[in-house]
């Protein structure tokens, strides 16, 4: 009887066990999938992004933290495949589920993505802001320290640097990413880190040290059989030889580059943006040794592809040099003209863009001035509070005989100014309310339409909008969550005021929820308060929008105008 019960135990263990591991492998589905398509994405994100849109119509069953990874997931596939990045909207709630709940090297990897989203938005402050938050969250003292994501941040800072022409930053970085390399004893990326000192010394006219670099880059490269990587290093070393007048060097680099850089197909044409500019090179070379012809193919090549007007200034450049060098006066002057008109345009875009780029830095260098300063004042506010605090206990030993005498008076005191506190909020809220009314009885009024005023007043008494009114009249902000449902809430009930509001593509966000508050009849300071801005900002940005939605100059009209919207 006793050997039947404990078969019979056993047997319940065993189901329960069973029971257990299936629920297990149930809930673990989306983790184990997850896990999967993270170890394929760094050799192969192609395979990583087609697992990852098989899996995108099921995202609405994921957990929120499994729905978190799998967006970081996704991000980082796009960055490794170069896909826009340009229109994510995501990354903020990613990175703010991070700040809260993820380790550091999670708290990294988001800041390092949001960085790259600004990267391909153009804003270059925004994402050094971000790529300096992920480096400040790498602990390179830990056994756990990921260098490879350091590694790959600093990559992307030196990038924002070359694009913007700041070559002694660019060096700077490239330092700290060699010095990783060093620290894993990765010589390969060493070498990488150092070959992307050729821009570096290129914008500073260093040729001796392109050369010298490349030179060593290429020798390495060779050494240990990366035969594409080192075939990649000669279009600097072509220049030089090309300027040196040594074509023989020059060709056998230009026919080096084409059979193993892996950069052109086995036709010739560029497998990526940029590589099309080899085309100069060889167009140069073929000039300097008279196969005019040879030359005229590859400057029509470069012309095939428009898309960077640097490639139009270059290959107008050489066709007219063939055709000086051929006397054909007439297409000489035709490409004179053709290459004037690109050279200007290449001109007038730099000075746009360096003037945007210096702007750029000063506003990101400014910000870090203005960081370093509160950092100065915080310490400077605890020294004084530290100070206060000592007086205030010496004062307190002073005053403790009087204490009794004036308690009398703080009382009665403390208690007319809870009164008037008090007074002042029930005022606040009456004037508000009043405020709500008139907009909704000035609706009945311009309508007439009784049905459309008890719509409005439900819709004015929703609980988001109460919420709303409670904010601004205490001075908090509504976190991005609520903003998100009153938008919902707006366009859901009033669709012609909306549509109107989100056809003026100029209009920006803080700009955008002025006319949305103005409309659900919010006052000035109201809006201010729940914004976090001044009123005098906010006067400025109504004058501005009355200008700039309805062409007047009578902000004392802008309510009117915001509520005719439908």
């Amino acid at each position: 009887m006793k050997r039947i019960l404990l078969s019979n135990k056993n047997c319940i263990n065993v189901l329960l066990g069973l029971i257990v591991s299936l629920f297990v492998a149930c809930t673990s589905n989306e983790k184990q999938r997850l896990l999967q398509i993270e170890n394929v994405l760094e050799e192969s994100p192609d395979t990583a992004w087609a697992m990852l849109s098989q899996d995108e119509n099921r995202l609405s069953k994921y957990s929120k933290s499994d729905r978190m990874k799998y967006l970081l997931l996704r991000t980082e596939a796009m960055n490794k495949l170069f896909y826009a990045m340009d229109t994510i909207n995501y990354m903020n709630d990613v990175l703010e589920y991070y700040a809260f709940y993820g380790n550091t090297g999670e708290k990294a990897w988001a800041n390092y993505l949001m960085g790259c989203v600004y990267r391909d938005k153009g804003n270059s402050p925004k994402a050094l802001l971000y790529y300096n938050e992920a480096v400040a969250k790498i602990d390179t003292t830990k056994s756990g320290c990921n260098f490879t994501l350091l590694s790959k941040v600093y990559g992307q800072m030196a990038d924002i640097y070359r694009l913007q022409r700041y070559p002694q930053m660019e060096s700077k970085i490239l330092d700290k990413k060699a010095l990783v390399a060093l620290m894993t004893n990765d010589t390969l990326g060493y070498v990488r880190a150092q070959e992307r000192k050729i821009s570096v010394f290129y914008q500073l006219g260093k040729m001796d040290s392109v050369y010298q670099i490349a030179t060593r880059a290429y020798r390495y490269y060779k050494k240990i059989g990366k035969d594409d990587y080192a075939a990649a290093t000669l279009i600097p070393l072509t220049e030089i030889y090309l300027k040196r007048k040594d074509y023989v060097k020059a060709k056998r680099t230009l026919d080096e580059y084409l059979a193993k850089s892996k950069l052109l197909d086995e036709k010739g044409e560029p497998l990526y943006p940029g590589t099309e500019y080899f085309y100069n090179y060889l167009g140069w070379y073929y000039i300097e040794v008279g196969q005019l012809d040879s030359a005229l193919c590859c400057y029509r090549k470069l012309l095939n592809n428009p898309s960077d007007i640097e490639n139009l200034e270059t290959g107008y450049k050489g066709l007219m040099s063939i055709y000086s060098h051929k006397g054909m006066v007439d297409s000489v002057v035709k490409y004179v003209r053709l290459y004037a008109d690109a050279n200007d345009t290449v001109n007038f875009r730099l000075s746009a863009k360096e003037v945007g780029k210096v702007q750029a830095l000063f506003d990101y260098s400014e910000s870090q001035k203005e960081a370093a300063r509160k950092a100065e004042e915080a310490k400077n506010v605890w020294k004084a509070l530290f100070m206060s605090l000592l007086m205030i206990v010496i004062l307190l030993l002073v005053i403790r005989k009087m204490k009794a005498r004036n308690q009398k008076i703080q009382t009665q005191y403390d208690y007319t100014k809870k009164e008037l506190v008090s007074t002042k909020k029930e005022s606040k809220l009456k004037d508000s309310k009043i405020v709500n009314l008139n907009g909704i009885l000035s609706i009945y009024k311009t309508n007439a339409n009784e049905e459309k005023w008890k719509k409005e007043n439900i819709f004015m008494e929703s609980k988001i909008i109460l919420a709303f009114q409670a904010y601004a009249n205490t001075g908090k902000q509504p976190t991005v969550s609520e903003w998100k449902d009153l938008q919902k809430l707006v366009e859901a009930s009033l669709p012609a005021f909306w549509q109107k509001l989100s056809s003026f593509e100029d209009i920006l966000d803080d700009e955008f929820r002025i006319c949305l508050l103005t409309r659900l009849s919010f006052m000035p300071s109201q809006i201010a308060n729940l914004l976090g801005a001044s009123k005098q900002s906010i006067t400025n940005k109504r004058k501005k929008l009355v200008q700039m939605l309805f062409k007047s100059d009578n902000i004392k009209k802008f309510d009117a105008l915001i509520k005719e919207m439908e």
